[in-house]
């Protein structure tokens, strides 16, 4: 009798063993790689890949591919696609983390297809119309800019506004934008400011515009998306140029819809949204899957929606104050 007990539990210990082995088990030291649609010098990626980093649990190894898809012609991001996969392939990671629209699209669903886990952040884009909502490799962090309340808030800095102008490139990310906020109408009223919106991706229009805003009667510029501009040899003008130029010569005050413009030399800032929030929201993705949930049981998630941040030189500048009320939330740059 006693021998069958014994066999009896060695049978039950061979099972639970057997259960054990087929149960996801958390990787603390696991290889991921990142894949960004923008290049290692773009404020935003560098935000967001040092929450990432700060964020992760573990002793992870982590590496990175720069699709740089901004600066590259359209026709090339095929191309440049099939690259990435490649250095998928040789790497052979754990788990992938896909920085914002073009790499998100062109990507995710392929990565996921090899069963590898898929973490996307910075989508601007619905992924319900992309199939990555309840797919069971994929999950993410969505961005959403807050255009209309921002351009309300600032309005109250500047003790009311009449006409306000928003600017942005032609990129596929900025059509979203305008297109979720404001309808793809290029006149719309935000509280008591008509608020007219432009995408252009000529960088002498853009430097034309601008020029021209106050005698058109607008009180201020918002700018939003400004990497994909092209001069009139069809070459692209660096992001840090046409923030830089649009500063030193906008009429009227300028404000911002993302942190990486705000700054001296910059913007005068707003209500903005940061990398470092999307990165912090997708390392808790990450660490959730690696411990051992699967990305389908993880729906798709927004970051921290918008913060307060302020170039206390361009305030001084154009002689604005902040209301009192937002003091104690302020994050200020120079």
């Amino acid at each position: 009798m006693g021998a069958v007990f014994r066999q009896r539990g060695m049978n039950v210990t061979k099972v639970w063993l057997l259960l054990i082995l087929l149960l996801p088990l958390p990787l603390w030291a696991a290889q991921i790689l990142v894949i960004s649609s923008y290049h290692p010098a773009n404020l935003w990626d560098q935000s967001y890949s040092a929450s990432l980093k700060e964020h992760l649990k573990g002793d992870h190894q982590l590496s990175y591919f720069y699709m740089d898809t901004k600066r590259q012609p359209s026709q090339e991001l095929a191309r440049i696609a099939e690259r990435a996969m490649d250095t998928y392939r040789q790497l052979k990671p754990d788990l992938v983390v896909l920085g914002d629209d073009n790499a998100i699209n062109a990507l995710a669903r392929r990565i996921a297809a090899q069963g590898t886990p898929v973490v996307f952040l910075g989508m601007n884009e619905n992924p319900r119309h992309k199939g990555l909502v309840g797919h069971p490799n994929i999950t993410g962090v969505l961005e959403r800019p807050l255009l209309k309340r921002n351009i309300s808030e600032m309005s109250q800095l500047m003790g009311g506004l009449d006409k306000a102008l928003v600017l942005f490139d032609k990129s596929e990310v900025s059509r979203t934008a305008i297109e979720d906020e404001f309808n793809s109408s290029t006149d719309q009223r935000v509280g008591h400011t008509l608020v007219s919106n432009q995408q252009i991706d000529d960088y002498k229009r853009w430097q034309e515009i601008v020029l021209t805003s106050r005698e058109r009667g607008y009180g201020a510029l918002f700018i939003g998306l400004y990497h994909t501009l092209v001069d009139e040899q069809g070459a692209h003008v660096s992001e840090q140029q046409v923030i830089e130029w649009t500063n030193q010569h906008s009429p009227v005050p300028l404000f911002s819809f993302w942190e990486f413009s705000v700054g001296k030399g910059r913007a005068i800032g707003g209500l903005v949204l940061n990398g470092h929030a999307q990165g912090e929201k997708a390392a808790e993705l990450v660490n959730t899957i690696l411990a051992g949930t699967t990305p389908g049981a993880l729906s798709p998630r927004a970051a921290l929606r918008g913060e307060y941040v302020f170039s206390r030189d361009e305030l001084a500048r154009w002689q604005l104050e902040v209301p009192p009320k937002w003091q104690t939330k302020i994050q200020w740059h120079n």
